[in-house]
């Protein structure tokens, strides 16, 4: 991997590293003991060198690629978070938030090529980061889920558009659920360019590194690895039945009722999820669905997502969530309201109100 030190002065970060390697610049996520989890301040600095190479004609492509392959992004730093909400730094909250849904946004607008190597765990802003790219390689050790449900967030960071664009039922059953699943079913759904080797990634970015952009594709073909079957096509007739219609609890009925009379082990999960996880998260993502033909690109979804991060993370629940779910780890959250019955329409609309909050931009 030969490294150009004749480039313009970087970004310097200590959980994230920029270099130029020929014509082609590398983000390099290495936090690895938090997951890659990304801070405000390593999205500013993504920001600077993205919008760097955005502008230097010699850049022609870029690569993000984790430093070890255990995750490649396990999203945005939740625990930052928590410690703002906690203590008395809320108005760290929008910044935070504003800063990581524009890295994104500057990555899907830089008008270069942009390839994420998405090996290993991508989750929540790590899901979203590689949305964000136009070529996304992922492996036989991705696990690709969308978790906010658990923690009183919601599915971000553009999530209303990438899963919208899967089937309705698959993007409720991933949204609520939080469900994880492997890069055969990314491909299927139409969330990967290809799957690779895991033993082949840092080989691959070598040869990223090494080609024109016009050989990306090319690049890409050679390393190709056949995925085998997407095992949620396997479920999808009891996917389909649980998530069809608009009614949530209707939906948690009927995961309980295949999970009693057909002793299907998915149906319990879903009945499970949806009896455990915040209710306010899974009405919100149903609205997000129900909702995603009005959203045209990810920027309009990371403008959406600016302000329902603001109005969600006011609520108890985010603090409930993170501190059961993260910081406890007894996965005993008490929601408010505690039911999905219990969330009412006017709750939701203040949650969708976006008058008098800031613009992201």
């Amino acid at each position: 991997m030969q490294q150009d030190t004749s480039s313009q002065a970087l970004p310097q970060h200590d959980d994230i590293k920029f270099s130029v390697h020929l014509t082609a610049g590398l983000i390099l996520l290495d936090r690895p003991r938090a997951l890659n989890a990304i801070s405000a301040d390593m999205a500013v600095s993504i920001r600077k060198a993205v919008s760097q190479w955005s502008q230097d004609d010699t850049i022609t492509h870029i690569v993000i690629s984790a430093s070890e392959p255990r995750a490649f992004c396990a999203g945005g730093d939740i625990r930052a978070l928590y410690e703002f909400v906690t203590e008395g730094g809320e108005d760290q909250l929008i910044p935070h938030f504003r800063e990581e849904y524009l890295a994104d946004a500057d990555i899907y607008e830089c008008g270069k090529p942009v390839v994420a190597l998405a090996d290993g765990i991508v989750m929540g802003g790590g899901a979203g980061l590689m949305q964000s790219c136009t070529h996304s390689v992922v492996t036989d050790t991705t696990r690709f889920a969308m978790p906010e449900s658990a923690i009183g967030l919601f599915p971000d960071a553009g999530a209303s558009l990438f899963l919208g664009r899967c089937p309705r039922s698959i993007a409720l059953f991933m949204g609520i659920t939080g469900r994880i699943i492997g890069g055969a079913d990314c491909l299927m759904l139409g969330l990967a360019t290809v799957m690779v080797p895991s033993g082949r990634i840092a080989e691959l970015r070598d040869a990223l590194l090494a080609c024109e952009a016009a050989e990306i594709d090319d690049v890409l073909e050679r390393f190709r690895t056949d995925p085998g079957s997407a095992p949620l096509q396997e479920h999808r007739t009891e996917i389909d039945h649980i998530f069809s219609g608009s009614d949530l609890c209707a939906m948690r009925e009927r995961a309980g009722d295949l999970a009693r009379l057909k002793d299907s082990s998915l149906a319990q999960e879903i009945h499970a999820a949806m009896l455990n996880k915040c209710p306010m998260s899974m009405h919100v993502f149903l609205r997000l669905i129900e909702r995603s033909d009005e959203i045209v690109d990810l920027i309009s979804a990371y403008e959406l997502d600016f302000h329902l991060a603001i109005r969600m993370t006011a609520r108890d629940d985010f603090r409930e969530g993170i501190r059961a779910v993260l910081i406890d780890k007894t996965n005993d959250a008490v929601w408010h309201p505690a039911k999905l019955e219990d969330v009412t329409q006017s709750m939701l609309d203040h949650v969708f109100d976006r008058s008098g909050l800031p613009a992201i931009r």
